[in-house]
């Protein structure tokens, strides 16, 4: 029983459903698509961030009310970054298209990081 009343009820290949696998998925791309603020100036520093800070034990996890967050993997790693942030923020402060107060804040992400 494919069709019924007019429906195709065959479930479409996976390979034509688009980019997500399940509805929850698709969801939460949705929702986290409306909620992240985009900043160009964050997008230029998280393409280049290894090339700036080759060992830095963080990363640029998002951009969010004017402040970019780093995320670290645990908090001793946390603890040792908050020395760094001062060199962060004057490297940064030297890029090009770089706002005129930057502020950073730090965030433990063991998953992500």
């Amino acid at each position: 029983m494919a069709f019924e009343n007019g429906v195709n009820w065959r479930p479409k290949d996976p390979q034509l459903r688009g980019r997500y696998d399940t509805f929850n998925s698709a969801l939460e791309a949705a929702f986290r698509d409306l909620t992240t603020e985009r900043n160009d100036f964050f997008d230029s520093i998280a393409d280049e961030w290894k090339r700036l800070f080759p060992n830095m034990p963080a990363r640029p996890g998002r951009y969010e009310d004017g402040k970019i967050v780093l995320y670290v993997k645990n908090p001793p790693t946390l603890y040792l970054m908050r020395m760094r942030l001062g060199m962060i923020r004057k490297t940064l402060s030297g890029l090009p298209g770089a706002p005129r107060a930057i502020n950073l804040k730090l965030e433990v992400h063991s998953s992500d990081a």
